[in-house]
């Protein structure tokens, strides 16, 4: 019976032989796509993520494998260690990336305060300030 119905099935478009068909279970790909490799900066993270076990204070402590070494150049500074002192001068003055200068915004500030508080004098309205202090001396020291 099962040859009556192979003899009736036709091979053609979109109709592949009965013998190279997936069999029912069985997955198409089955090994599937390959994982992505990785790169040296990824492995790099990954291990200075990676957690071990530190003496401190006669207790035993789990931390990473970077909190150990900025602790360990915490230390070799206070020891006097030059490399150690000029490395941890780098990295606080470069600060955190995605964080902006301070002075640069403090700036850019009183700048726009300054632009706001004259707008406001010249048109008579109160404003409250250390520029709205010099603009009235000023004005006083003009009616004199």
């Amino acid at each position: 019976m099962a040859e009556e119905n192979d003899s009736k099935y036709t091979v053609g478009y979109r109709k592949p032989p009965k013998h190279t068909q997936f069999k029912p279970g069985q997955p198409g790909n089955a090994k599937g796509r390959p994982r992505k490799s990785t790169t040296y900066a990824d492995d790099l993270v990954t291990e200075l993520r990676s957690m071990i076990e530190v003496l401190e204070d006669g207790k035993r402590r789990r931390i990473t494998k970077r909190r150990a070494i900025a602790k360990q150049h915490v230390n070799r500074a206070l020891r006097g260690d030059v490399r150690s002192i000029e490395l941890l001068c780098k990295t606080t003055q470069q600060g955190r990336p995605g964080q902006q200068d301070l002075s640069s915004l403090i700036a850019e500030f009183r700048e726009k305060n300054r632009c706001l508080t004259t707008n406001a004098v010249g048109e008579g309205a109160a404003s409250i300030g250390p520029a709205a202090d010099t603009a009235s001396t000023d004005k006083e020291g003009e009616k004199s």
